[in-house]
């Protein structure tokens, strides 16, 4: 079973994005923390490394449990109305009563580097989108650099979330060069997704449910893209159980080390689209794999 790991399609996105600094200058973050928990605290702390590296401003707004929705609004407002302010993004999970899409609808579409807004949805399932979420974009990304053919396969999605499953769904069966397949997505009301697991040629799962994707579900030679991440007694696992699948599997994410470094890469690859869509500049992503999502024109 071949391992697919994350670190090179991470080294490619960063290299793209240092080339592109030196015409944009310095893009800025801010990221909003409501309520915020110890695992978003850790993710918000990790893109302000990362920013740092690639020459990104990452600012934090923090807000304690029980702030008010108008509060938060306000600050959105503020940011949204900043020139120096390229994208916004909200930390998940929020604390309970904050709903997520009372405040999304206030970031500006061209700020949404989530691509959750009500307009880039619109547009990511019209086949033409301004940005796509960062875990579909990083899973997309990671098969385009393995060269996994998406073309006539079946593709299993497992998971229907708004953020992850629902438009992967959308776009690996739009007509693209990283799409035309035949798509089923399963969710736990699905009374036995190993029906539709054990004809998939792709399975991508995103469900946080640890090690659910076993070697009895799934075909000879297909290959597991694992986007969950999940904390259990001994670290960190997906929701693949790799260890069953390796006799069966072609290919396979590991946990960690897999698809979660090219999604964070992947929101900052969508932070220096929104900086470069601001200054309607002619720059374009040369690089091959992010320029077949996002408008590459090289040979």
């Amino acid at each position: 079973m071949e391992i697919l790991r994350g670190k090179p399609v991470v080294d490619r996105i960063d290299k793209e994005l240092k080339l592109i600094s030196c015409n944009i200058g310095t893009p800025m973050l801010v990221v909003y923390l409501i309520g915020a928990d110890e695992a978003s605290v850790i993710y918000s702390r990790s893109k302000i490394r990362k920013g740092e590296k690639i020459g990104v401003k990452v600012v934090t707004r923090e807000f304690p449990l029980g702030t008010p929705t108008e509060q938060i609004v306000g600050h959105l407002c503020e940011d949204a109305a900043d020139p120096d302010v390229h994208g916004i993004m909200i930390e998940r999970p929020l604390s309970i009563g904050v709903d997520i899409q009372d405040l999304i609808v206030h970031i500006p579409p061209s700020k949404d580097v989530e691509g959750l807004h009500p307009e880039n949805y619109g547009l990511l399932g019209m086949g033409v989108p301004r940005f796509i979420p960062p875990t579909p974009l990083g899973a997309l990304l990671l098969m385009q650099h393995y060269r996994v053919r998406t073309e006539g396969k079946e593709i299993v999605v497992v998971g229907r979330s708004p953020n992850v499953g629902r438009p992967l769904a959308a776009l690996l069966s739009q007509k693209a060069p990283w799409g035309n397949a035949t798509v089923t997505t399963v969710h736990t009301r699905t009374q036995d997704i190993s029906v539709h697991t054990r004809r998939a040629d792709i399975i991508i799962t995103a469900v946080g449910i640890p090690r659910l994707i076993r070697g009895e579900m799934i075909k000879k030679g297909a290959v597991l893209i694992d986007l969950g991440i999940n904390p259990v007694e001994d670290g960190i696992v997906g929701d693949v159980d790799l260890g069953s699948v390796s006799e069966v599997a072609g290919a396979a994410t590991p946990t960690p080390g897999g698809t979660g470094p090219v999604t964070v890469s992947s929101m900052f690859l969508n932070l220096y689209r929104a900086t470069i869509l601001a200054g309607s500049s002619d720059i374009e992503f040369t690089d091959e794999i992010i320029g077949t999502v996002y408008g590459y024109s090289g040979g």
